[in-house]
């Protein structure tokens, strides 16, 4: 049987992997341990699940994790793992993304803004962030009223069918995988912090306004603002058809 480490900060996608562990009848083939990162300020639901914390950045717990797991998988982790990890043990990464497009924080976000394409990626992990040869992606659309919150659901779904269709290949390593064709682009948190802050002289088209409204309206978020007379306002968008 396999050991798996799965380290997360998203318990309804730990949860759909546990479920389908069950459904494709990989009991007897593999168990999953469930942990969380200590970067995670608010783990309530994932101890609530029976997660663990765990830091991926201790050496010891690097060996504790090399002797001890046969696969890593990373879904929506919030630490980097180091080169000594990856370079050790095979580390697969669950990502809301379709790399190479708009790697790092919040995809959705900015294929909103830079009409990059988006979707969900697994990948194979390197030293770079979202970044290594590709098992499988799926694209996501997206329609003229979608928010960052309705882009980000339709990835989640996404997400889960690639899961799906390749779970077992890669517990069995029987999975293939290819190179990206191009390097593509990253966006870190300090670039997503950036364009929250919205500039009110900013001059564009209104479709680019509406876009990064659009990119920055996720359900009951608090994300762009503009400031006056030392006091922030917040604002999202609305669109119906």
């Amino acid at each position: 049987m396999k050991k798996i480490l799965v380290i997360s900060e998203n318990v309804g996608l730990c949860k759909f992997l546990e479920q389908l562990r069950k459904d494709l009848n990989l009991i007897s083939k593999c168990r999953f341990d469930f942990r969380y990162t200590s970067y995670n300020e608010n783990p309530k639901l994932m101890l609530k699940f029976g997660a663990r914390e765990i830091n991926v950045k201790d050496k010891k717990i690097i060996d504790f994790i090399i002797q001890n797991y046969d696969l890593v998988f990373s879904m929506h982790c919030k630490q980097v793992f180091p080169r000594y990890l990856i370079s050790k043990i095979s580390c697969f990464n669950f990502h809301p993304g379709y790399n190479p497009h708009n790697r790092g924080w919040y995809p959705q976000v900015f294929s909103l803004i830079n009409s990059l394409p988006v979707g969900a990626t697994i990948h194979l992990m390197d030293e770079q962030i979202d970044h290594g040869s590709i098992i499988a992606q799926k694209k996501v659309n997206i329609s003229p009223k979608d928010t960052s919150l309705e882009v980000y659901n339709n990835v989640i779904k996404a997400e889960k069918e690639i899961i799906r269709e390749n779970l077992v290949s890669i517990i069995e390593n029987t999975y293939t995988s290819i190179n990206p064709s191009e390097e593509g682009n990253y966006n870190g948190i300090d670039d997503y912090l950036k364009v929250c802050k919205l500039n009110l002289n900013s001059v564009d088209t209104l479709e680019s306004h509406i876009n990064l409204l659009k990119a920055l309206s996720h359900g009951d978020f608090k994300n762009a603002y503009f400031e006056k007379e030392g006091k922030k306002y917040f604002v999202k968008i609305v669109i119906s058809d």
